[in-house]
């Protein structure tokens, strides 16, 4: 079983709220282990240390603030799917459904019961000091990230945590959420009316909807390069590294002549995250492959370097839900 983990864009999004807080970078550094994130995925154990530090110095509501600088390039992967989807009602489905390419903290339900929706998340590590803002920070996640959706503020829910009341972190998130706060529940949970589900993604096939819609051709043309920005040039260049083994981001900015500074700048720029844009075409090249080749499914991982079958499973089925054998049995059936 892999260790607990937090994808990079999401622990650098804390580092990134603790530094704009003043929490010192020597003390961050001090439970990180080096002096920055990296690009690799962060332990969770380090990601949790990391919040205690930034608690110790931000002081009350720290949790809640760290929610609210998300966007959607902070959860990787998942944050791209939410662009793709036409409602906020989607996008709440495919948060539940790749929450596990995100981070190991935690897991999100979701139950609709007539006209209210109650989404609740249980902590995995709730006897942690840090274990309450860790909660704070996701609901405050989900609502930042929902409003950036949307492209509107969401009021008028109901916000109910499982830890005890502090008066000054109340006080903050009361005004900074606009929510119905409740303290010393069975759950962390939300409760909101149904109809914000039909809420519609004015961004829906804008901006990043292209990673993941007949995106699979043109990678497999990746040989015959086109100039369409640094997003295309860089899934090129992954599309034609995998089965090599890792597909490092300094490698792929050795390939486009850049710098590694100067690439993660330009992606940023460009708003994403290069490990998004690895996921994004592992997944839409395993979904290509599975629908219009014969080729077996093993060898489909290893072109798209999984050395292990049962790894290429795993991560598939958490893309879309169901195993590549499900899934090529029903495209072939619907085609």
């Amino acid at each position: 079983m892999p260790a607990p983990r937090v994808v990079a864009p999401y622990a650098r999004t804390l580092w990134d709220a603790a530094r704009t807080e003043g929490v010192p970078a020597a003390a961050l550094a001090q439970a990180l282990g080096q002096h920055a994130p990296g690009e690799d995925d962060m332990p969770v154990a380090t990601y949790l240390a990391l919040l205690q530090q930034a608690l110790a110095h931000a002081g009350p509501g720290f949790g809640w603030r760290l929610g609210q600088s998300v966007k959607p390039t902070t959860y990787g992967v998942n944050g791209i799917l939410l662009l793709a989807c036409p409602t906020l009602g989607e996008a709440l489905a495919q948060v539940l459904r790749f929450e596990s390419l995100v981070h190991d903290l935690g897991r999100s339900s979701f139950a609709r019961q007539g006209d209210t929706v109650e989404y609740a998340w249980a902590n995995h590590w709730p006897d942690h000091p840090a274990a309450a803002a860790l909660a704070e920070s996701v609901f405050a996640g989900i609502q930042t990230c929902a409003q950036w959706l949307v492209g509107q503020p969401i009021h008028g829910f109901v916000l109910e945590f499982a830890h005890t009341r502090d008066e000054a972190t109340a006080q903050a998130i009361a005004q900074a959420s606009g929510a119905q706060l409740r303290w010393g529940g069975a759950a962390h949970r939300t409760v909101f009316p149904a109809a914000l589900l039909d809420l519609p993604i004015p961004q829906a096939n804008k901006a990043l909807l292209p990673l993941l819609q007949n995106h699979a051709d043109e990678l497999l043309q990746a040989r015959h390069p086109r100039d369409t920005g640094i997003v295309a040039q860089v899934r090129q260049r992954i599309s034609a590294r995998l089965g090599q083994g890792a597909v490092k981001l300094a490698d792929v900015a050795d390939d486009l002549h850049l710098s590694t500074r100067t690439l993660q700048r330009r992606l940023m720029d460009a708003g994403v995250a290069y490990q998004a844009l690895l996921d994004a075409t592992r997944h839409e090249l395993a979904c290509h492959y599975l629908a219009h080749s014969d080729m077996p499914i093993t060898e489909v991982g290893y072109l798209l370097g999984y050395q292990e079958p049962s790894a290429f499973h795993h991560a598939f089925k958490q893309w879309q839900g169901q195993g590549p054998g499900q899934y090529r049995g029903r495209a072939r059936r619907s085609g």
